[in-house]
Order: C-alpha cells, then sequence, then structure tokens
C-alpha cells in the first residue's frame, strides 16, 4: 500500500487528465451518442390539407399515414394552416391537394400535389424528401397500371413493363440505412477528444520543464486520448449498433499515431508561448474547426478550391475519414498503410520541431540569463 501511495503522489498530476477523458471525453461522446440514439429520423410531424376528398387522395393519404417517416399529427381544409403550424414548430411536412386532384388524374392533366417544408429543419427536410418522392412515384404508377390494364385489356404485370420499361436497382455501401448516427457522431466525439488532449498537455506543462519531460507527458497524454478514442469506438458498437467492417488493427494504430501527433500541437503551443498556458490555450479553440475544413460533414468538393488543397495537411483528414470508412465500408491494414505513413511523418515532424523550438527558445533564455548577470555585475560595481 505505501508503494502503491508513492506511485500515485508520483503520478498525481496525471489524475486530472484521465478523470477528464473518462468524464468529459467519454461521458460527453455517450450522452451525444444518447441524443442520436434514434440513428434514423422517423415520424416527422405532418399536415395534411385535402381539398378534393376522393378515393384517391384517401389512397394518397394512406400511404403517407402508414409511412413509418411520417406523424400526421393535424387534417386541415385551409392552405394557411400549413404555414402556421411550421412557425409554431407543430409539424415540419405539410401536404397540400388540390380539388379536382381525381378527376385531373383520371383526365391525364397531370394534378401537382404541394409539399411545403420547414427550410429550418433541415434535417428532416432531406431525410423526407426521398421518401415522399417514393410514395408519390407509387401512387403514379399504380393509377397508371389500371388505366394501361383498362384501354389495353392486359394482364397487371404486362401492364407493368409498358408503364416502366426500364427499371433499375440502387444499392447504397457502407451505411445503407442512411444513419445519421454512423456518419457523424464519430467524428464529433474523435474532435471534441482532439481538442481535448490538447488542452491537457498544456496544462500540464509546469514552467521550467525539461524536454524530456515534455516529451514523457506529451505521449502519456497522446496513449490516454487514443484509450479513450477506442472505448468511445467500443461504446458505440457495442451499444449503439455502429457497424465495424475494417481492420481493428489498423483503427488502433491510426487512433495512437493521430493522438500523439495531435497531443504535441500543445507541446509546440506551450513551447511557443514560453510556457504561458494561458496565451497557448487561446489558440486551441480553431482546432476544431479541422471538422469541417476536411470534408468529414460537408465534402471538400463543394468547398472553394483552395479548401481541398488546405485539408491535405490537415491531420485529421487521414485520421477520422479512414476510421469512418473503415467503420461502415470495411478495409484492411495494407488499405489503410499510405495514411499510417503520413501520421508517422506527422508524429516525427512534431517531435523534431517542438524538440529543435526547445532548444532555441532554451539558447535565448541562457544568453538572455548571461546578459542580464552581466548588466547585473556591472551595477553592482558602479554601486560599489
Amino acid at each position: 500500500m505505501s508503494i502503491m501511495k508513492e506511485k500515485i503522489l508520483r503520478f498525481k498530476y496525471m489524475i486530472i487528465p484521465i478523470a477528464m477523458f473518462v468524464i468529459l471525453g467519454i461521458g460527453g461522446a455517450i450522452v451525444l451518442a444518447l441524443g442520436f440514439s434514434a440513428h434514423s429520423l422517423s415520424k416527422i410531424p405532418t399536415i395534411i390539407v385535402d381539398h378534393d376528398n376522393s378515393l384517391s387522395t384517401q389512397a394518397l393519404i394512406r400511404e403517407i399515414r402508414t409511412n413509418s417517416k411520417f406523424n400526421v399529427v393535424a387534417y386541415s381544409q385551409v392552405d394557411n394552416d400549413v404555414k402556421d403550424l411550421i412557425d409554431k414548430g407543430k409539424v415540419s411536412i405539410g401536404f397540400i391537394i388540390p380539388k379536382n386532384f381525381s378527376k385531373d388524374l383520371t383526365d391525364m392533366k397531370n394534378p401537382k400535389i404541394m409539399v411545403i417544408y420547414d427550410g429550418s429543419q433541415m434535417a428532416m427536410t432531406s431525410s423526407s424528401k426521398t421518401r415522399v418522392a417514393q410514395i408519390l412515384s407509387t401512387i403514379k404508377s399504380a393509377y397508371l397500371i389500371e388505366v394501361v390494364e383498362g384501354q389495353l385489356g392486359l394482364m397487371p404485370e404486362v401492364a407493368a413493363n409498358y408503364i416502366n420499361p426500364i427499371r433499375y436497382n440502387s444499392r447504397i455501401i457502407g451505411n445503407p440505412t442512411e444513419n445519421m448516427f454512423n456518419f457523424f457522431i464519430p467524428g464529433f466525439a474523435i474532435n471534441t477528444i482532439q481538442v481535448g488532449m490538447i488542452i491537457v498537455v498544456i496544462l500540464l506543462i509546469n514552467k521550467g520543464n525539461s524536454y524530456k519531460k515534455m516529451w514523457i507527458k506529451g505521449v502519456m497524454v497522446g496513449f490516454l486520448a487514443s484509450a479513450s478514442v477506442i472505448t468511445i469506438m467500443g461504446i458505440y458498437c457495442k451499444y449503439f449498433g455502429l457497424p465495424y467492417r475494417g481492420s481493428v488493427e489498423a483503427a488502433i494504430m491510426l487512433t495512437i499515431l493521430f493522438c500523439i501527433g495531435m497531443t504535441f500541437i500543445g507541446v509546440l503551443l506551450i513551447i511557443l508561448y514560453n510556457e504561458n498556458q494561458l496565451n497557448a490555450l487561446g489558440f486551441v479553440g480553431p482546432i476544431a474547426i479541422t471538422l469541417f475544413l476536411v470534408g468529414y460533414t460537408f465534402p471538400t468538393v463543394a468547398m472553394p478550391e483552395i479548401i481541398p488543397m488546405v485539408a491535405k495537411y490537415i491531420p485529421f483528414y487521414y485520421y477520422a475519414i479512414p476510421l469512418r470508412d473503415l467503420s461502415l465500408v470495411g478495409g484492411s491494414f495494407q488499405d489503410n498503410l499510405p495514411n499510417i505513413f503520413w501520421l508517422i511523418k506527422f508524429v516525427i515532424f512534431m517531435w523534431v520541431t517542438t524538440f529543435l523550438l526547445y532548444k532555441v527558445k532554451e539558447r535565448k533564455k541562457v544568453r538572455r540569463e548571461k546578459k542580464d548577470s552581466i548588466i547585473n555585475s556591472q551595477d553592482a560595481e558602479v554601486i560599489i
């Protein structure tokens, strides 16, 4: 017990970082995951305004009502009710079916249904648009098949071939359910750890620490952060349904290299600002925007041309996106060797840069101290 107590006291400075990574890192990641535990949007509040009240519109309403994506909470005969309920936040989607919809459909006049979306709820809007198109396409195809059957006396299967002479199958690889949790949340959790590890190492480095002590603290925080990220991914896979299809070894190697390399960003900042923790912490915030710059949330191909060029020099680009691909698509260790080699070079670059910068700062400090001692000795001689 006495030996254990001695060890704890010797490394007591690591208690706070461990607590931060466990409570804030892992705990925050779990809270974030709970917010997206539904995985995909469903039961979107919906209003239907039906001016026709025909059998055709009743079939359409039944398709909407029985679709898991929508939750019809209101029916009306007034168009303005759609905007009013959207403005009040009570619904996100409104369907307005025009008068004489069924008659115009029979007369081949192509009646139009108005679908109104709440533009402030883009996640709901984008999620529901595809489903709306599917429902309307189903209704349209069913109606046209009936018309062709009646006019040409064809069997339903033959009529369907007339209506849809070209058919296609689609397949989404990696995230077939279009699950927002799988796509976004791991990246956001890792981004939080990324910022946290830099803050922790800045707070751990004390004035007068040798580079050896800085290096040890940086590596230790890097391993702690790696353990935190791996734990988060494990929790997501086991308890929140996150798939993982790729090489586990590749994920672990990428995680360790990324975390150690990013930790030394904190070491670099503390050396640059002469061990002034407050000034160094002021430059940690911008690290968080790398999540957006590397194309994790929005593709870089849609950004200004300079952004994709900058993204290739950001470590997050070689870690978060490959990790997501490993999780959703799969991949072997060999597939990720280019990313691993880039991160190895990044770690070595950070070690060399921080060491050289530390040496330069130390030399300047020694020269300044010598200069101050000479001035003080001269002043003392003048006083004598």
